[in-house]
This record gives structure tokens, sequence and C-alpha cells, in this order.
């Protein structure tokens, strides 16, 4: 029986110090809503919080876009997450969002460090958010385009991560609201027309 009971307490000494896979670290950079902010939704960086423009951000937080008062603002950010692995090529990148009618609306870098079975691995890089549409940001040399409302991923070991800038508000009416506005005007006319008839 005492063998039994030193057996149990080995196996559950062994299974509290066995090294235990890491959680998955969660990012999304979402600048795509038209409202002036931009979402930044982060998780599991279990070995140093994400930092978005020196706020930690453990969950769900906004942040402003550039505006014609302040012009561009740029956020740096950082975070760390235990790795069950080497990290994947690419592990770094510059993103221009670009606007369909031309220009750049956001721009995104990021740069993926350390790594490795056990290890940690780091996250750093920026978000460069402009006034849209009509930025005035230019995309950096060698930067990759993407178009606006497009999610660009940038995952790697241990982690997902993607970035989405919004599309203009440029957008052609739908025909049924303008099929709505046209069947008002009629409305108005006719009414107008019997009046001046009386």
């Amino acid at each position: 029986m005492n063998r039994l009971i030193l057996t149990s307490l080995a196996l559950s000494a062994i299974a509290l110090i066995a090294p235990r896979p890491a959680s998955a670290a969660n990012l999304v950079i979402d600048d795509s809503a038209l409202n002036s902010t931009i979402t930044v939704t982060a998780s599991q960086f279990d070995r140093a919080p994400f930092v978005f423009g020196g706020t930690t951000v453990n969950g769900s937080l906004t942040f402003s876009e550039g505006t014609a008062a302040t012009g561009p603002i740029t956020y740096a950010f950082s975070g760390s997450f235990a790795t069950a692995g080497p990290l994947i090529p690419p592990n770094s990148g510059i993103i221009a969002f670009a606007e369909a009618g031309g220009g750049i609306s956001d721009i995104l870098t990021f740069n993926y460090t350390g790594g490795g079975a056990g290890g940690v691995a780091n996250l750093t890089g920026s978000f460069v958010s402009d006034l849209d549409p009509g930025g005035t940001l230019v995309a950096p040399p060698g930067a990759t385009l993407v178009a606006e409302g497009t999610p660009f991923t940038f995952n790697n070991i241990n982690i997902t991560a993607f970035a989405i800038s919004d599309a203009s508000d440029t957008s052609v009416p739908e025909p049924a609201s303008l099929a709505l506005l046209g069947g008002g005007l009629l409305g108005f006319g006719i009414v107008l027309r019997r009046r001046k008839r009386v």
C-alpha cells in the first residue's frame, strides 16, 4: 500500500513539473470601423504583456486614428509569449494598406525574435494610422501592399495575429436606397402637381 501511495505521489509531482504546451497568443489590430477608432484585442501574452502605444492590452481596447489635427499616429507595440518550437519565416514584414483611390491608409511593421521548444518569442512592431480617405502616408521601400478591408495575417508558432485597415467610405449607394429616394421624389412631385391644379 505504501508503495502505491509513493508511486502516486511521484507521478503527481512529475505531472506538476513537466512542461506543458503553451497556450496560443492572439492579436487583432482592427482599423476597419469608420468611426475614427482602432480596436486592439490581445490575449495569452504569458511571458510579457502586450503593450500597444504604451497601454497594456489584455482583452479589447480602442485607440484613436489619425485626424486632421494630429496627422498620422504611430503606435509602437510589443509582447512575449511561450513557444513550443522554432519561429516560422517570415519573421518580419512591412505592410502598407492601399486605398482604392490611391494612397496608403495604414502601415504595419512586425518582427518576431526568440522562440524554440520551451522558449519565449517576442513580437515587436508598429501600426501607423492615417486619415481616411486621402491619407498622406507613403509606402516604405520593400513594403507589401494589401488592399484596405483585406485582413493581413502574420501568424507564427503559438500565435495567431492579423491586422485590417478600413475601406474608404466612398461607397456607391445601393440600388434599393436609390429606388427609395426616387420613389419619394416622385411622390413629392405628384403632391406638388395636384396642389397647383387646385
